[in-house]
């Protein structure tokens, strides 16, 4: 089962299970466009750096952003 713990324009966070999160986009009818993250405070930085249209230095988080985002959209990110 899952939950919504944080919302952020067309991103959400949902905790599953004890220690896991997914970031999915709002308003998407399936969950094809998400990232699993070990952390709420991971997540919420993701989609923060997302917003500010910068590019994660962590090779994961650099995944997790290709995964939730379409390509035009990865590839406009700038490096942090």
């Amino acid at each position: 089962m899952s939950r919504v713990v944080y919302y952020h324009k067309n991103f959400k966070v949902l905790k599953v299970g004890f220690t896991d999160y997914v970031v999915v986009r709002k308003h998407q009818s399936s969950y094809s466009q998400h990232s699993h993250l070990k952390s709420l405070h991971g997540a919420i930085n993701l989609i923060k750096l997302i917003d500010s249209g910068r590019l994660p230095e962590s090779d994961y988080l650099k995944e997790s952003a290709r995964r939730i985002l379409k390509e035009k959209e990865f590839y406009s990110l700038k490096p942090a």
